[in-house]
């Protein structure tokens, strides 16, 4: 997955953040991120997580790059889906096929 070039670069500490590098898969903690009440708070715990940031860190980012990030966040958990959708499917067609034997 591409980094996410910030349009607003932020000052964090003495370091400036240009962007943000995701990760190209989920783990179970990005997961664990969703225990957080309200969507919002969710979304900024679980792109802290895939892009190895602090939350306060997030929290800071201008809308736009936010809903860059949340996008690409988003894109990353659909992957997961469509995998488990696949697994899913392919499990079901061979339990069809033993049963038709």
């Amino acid at each position: 997955m591409p980094d996410l070039i910030l349009k607003h670069p932020l000052t964090f500490g003495k370091k400036t953040i240009d962007k943000l590098k995701f990760r190209d898969y989920t783990t179970a903690g990005d997961y664990l991120s969703f225990d957080k009440t309200g969507g919002v708070a969710q979304r900024i715990a679980l792109i802290a997580s895939l892009t190895g940031t602090d939350e306060s860190l997030i929290e800071q980012l201008h809308g736009p790059d936010y809903l860059a990030a949340e996008r690409m966040a988003d894109a990353l958990l659909a992957a997961d889906s469509s995998v488990e959708d696949d697994e899913n499917a392919d499990s079901e067609d061979a339990a069809e096929k033993k049963s038709s034997e």
